[in-house]
């Protein structure tokens, strides 16, 4: 088959592409600009044009498109006109799960790709060489996909458009639900709606509500979480979980319920997360001298909040946190959520909001943010990078550790300070 991707370059459509690619497909794709991404599918032979153009896509069996693809895009018109095959993301990763035994999905508003990682790594430990498919990139991987055996598939599960709504799994996992993605959902009763046709997808589900498992003895040690697991009163096994965030105490004890539910022993388990890979822009650590810099995908209100939290009880200096709010529409939904995100900064810099897939709206602008601020004071608004990381090397040199936050292009600022 000869596929073509419209929008490539995103980190699940990059790692479909690529798994194609190995089955012995003809893969091709657009993107709107060049990046690392780009640079590493020609590196595996898979031709990447920049900007979108009709042509692209003649000769091609299947158009491949996410929700996030502009309906006038002139690809998918032109494919739409001559009868070329369609197929959403979606489609296409429940068309390759299907080919698996055993799917595990996650789902969940925060923390999917973190736990994904968990789940992998406890599978892999236990040497059943699973599959995995994953929102991010794996510290040492280029892409989102880790070819394994086919047993056992593993993948993030998004809610956006009802995506996760294509797979069939035989172990779903849910780990919260929280209003989100409600330019899609409207409401979040809908939202809710949708999680539970999912749970119905599945032939079981792990969730918190039915999980008894609990954490007891927490500590911090060589930020890592070591705890003890137990079920009522009974004792399970002790952990070492190498991540901070006490939200991912939580999400581990899903991944354990999960394991037991696998039939996975408790010696893969505990290896599996005292070594679970660590993931980019998930808490990512970009440099620890002079000062800490630390970069994460939240964009989120509640991600955001609990992200600085837990950067908060990694250092002891003042806390400047950047942040790139993502999309208007989610930005002006929870726009009061927002205000009340950053309290445990000192200072806050706002950068200009990346719009993906919108148009601008004032009303969830981030300048608007910014201006709206209690800590407007100690707060300050960019709409370049470069000037941002100008400010933010005074900062550097001045003392302050540094979080970077969003899920938008602002890695780029983040890995400025790599060096």
């Amino acid at each position: 088959m000869n596929y073509h991707f419209i929008g490539i370059c995103g980190v699940s459509m990059s790692a479909l592409a690529v798994h194609l690619k190995y089955l012995g497909h003809y893969v091709q794709g657009s993107d709107i600009k060049a990046s690392e991404v780009s640079k590493n599918l020609e590196h595996d032979g898979i031709k990447v044009f920049i900007g979108h153009n009709a042509k692209n896509v003649c000769g091609c069996d299947t158009i491949v498109y996410n929700f996030a693809i502009d309906k006038n895009n002139e690809e998918l018109v032109y494919a739409k006109k001559h009868g070329i095959k369609l197929m959403s993301r979606a489609q296409l990763l429940a068309f390759v799960a299907s080919n698996y035994q055993n799917v595990i999905s996650v789902a969940g508003s925060h923390g999917k790709t973190t736990t994904t990682a968990m789940l992998y790594s406890c599978l892999k430990y236990a040497n059943l060489k699973p599959t995995l498919h994953i929102g991010g990139v794996i510290k040492g991987q280029e892409f989102g996909f880790i070819e394994g055996d086919d047993k056992y598939f593993i993948t993030e599960a998004c809610e956006y458009h009802d995506s996760f709504l294509a797979l069939k799994s035989k172990l779903g996992i849910i780990l919260n639900v929280e209003p989100e993605h409600l330019d899609y959902f409207k409401n979040y009763e809908n939202e809710l709606f949708s999680y539970q046709k999912f749970a119905r997808n599945c032939d079981d589900v792990v969730t918190f509500k039915d999980c008894d498992l609990s954490p007891k003895n927490i500590e911090i040690i060589n930020h890592e979480y070591h705890f003890d697991v137990y079920s009522k009163d009974n004792f399970i096994m002790h952990i070492e979980l190498n991540m901070l965030g006490k939200y991912n105490i939580s999400n581990a004890l899903l991944v354990i319920k999960a394991c037991q539910k696998l039939g996975i022993d408790e010696d893969s388990i505990f290896m599996g997360l005292k070594n679970c890979p660590s993931v980019k822009r998930r808490f990512e650590v970009i440099s620890t001298s002079p000062v800490l810099i630390v970069h994460d995908y939240a964009h989120h209100p509640t991600q955001v909040k609990n992200t600085i939290s837990t950067f908060k009880q990694c250092v002891k200096n003042k806390i400047l946190v950047v942040f790139q709010p993502h999309t208007y529409s989610r930005t002006k939904c929870f726009f009061e959520q927002f205000l009340n995100s950053f309290c445990d900064a000192d200072e806050v810099f706002i950068i200009k909001t990346y719009p993906a897939r919108e148009k601008y709206d004032s009303l969830g602008s981030a300048f608007r943010l910014y201006k709206s601020l209690k800590i407007v004071q100690s707060s300050k608004y960019f709409a370049s990078f470069n000037r941002a990381k100008n400010a933010i090397e005074k900062k550097v040199q001045d003392g302050y550790d540094v979080l970077i936050l969003g899920a938008g292009d602002i890695d780029k600022l983040a890995y400025t300070f790599l060096k």
